[in-house]
């Protein structure tokens, strides 16, 4: 009886451990997060998206909320950036001749509007396809929002 349980407990074990490694991924390292005054908060984050792959950042926001950020490359030399509501509300573009089309650094800003809902979604997009010269891109990215809104990542979002 004691061999039978322990058995299940060790494949139990086994199961949760194999089964967590397969469905986690690494989350975005919350570098700073401060609150400006009363009606103010800020986050600084840094995160790697493997090439071909995506990650959302999801913020809640009320009608007339006004969002600002900035984010640039730490690591590679060309990603994807949009933020949509309902629609597209932005996408970011490379500046200049000399940038070769390359994306490596924006900055934004938005007013939540009734019509785009209350849920904006920020994507960052890795270009690269798999097996490419830039596997990873590592991003850091601010984001000024109003103490009433949140943020967060969904789970498993690539």
């Amino acid at each position: 009886m004691i061999k039978k349980v322990l058995t299940a407990i060790l494949v139990l074990s086994i199961v949760l451990t194999i089964g967590c490694t397969q469905i986690s991924r690494p989350s975005p390292e919350i570098i700073r997060k401060a609150e400006l005054d009363s009606e103010w908060q800020m986050q600084q984050m840094k995160f790697e998206i493997e090439a071909g792959a995506d990650l959302s950042i999801l913020l809640k926001l009320a009608a007339g909320d006004k969002v600002d950020g900035y984010f640039y490359l730490e690591e590679g030399n060309d990603m994807g950036f949009n933020i949509t509501g309902n629609s597209l509300i932005y996408e970011t573009k490379a500046q200049g001749a000399t940038d070769s089309g390359k994306v490596t650094s924006d900055r934004f800003f938005f007013v939540a509007e009734q019509a785009q809902g209350n849920t904006y979604d920020l994507t960052f997009r890795n270009t690269a396809e798999k097996g490419e010269k830039q596997k990873k891109i590592t991003v850091f990215l601010e984001v000024i929002y109003p103490v009433s809104g949140s943020i967060f990542i969904p789970f498993g979002s690539e």
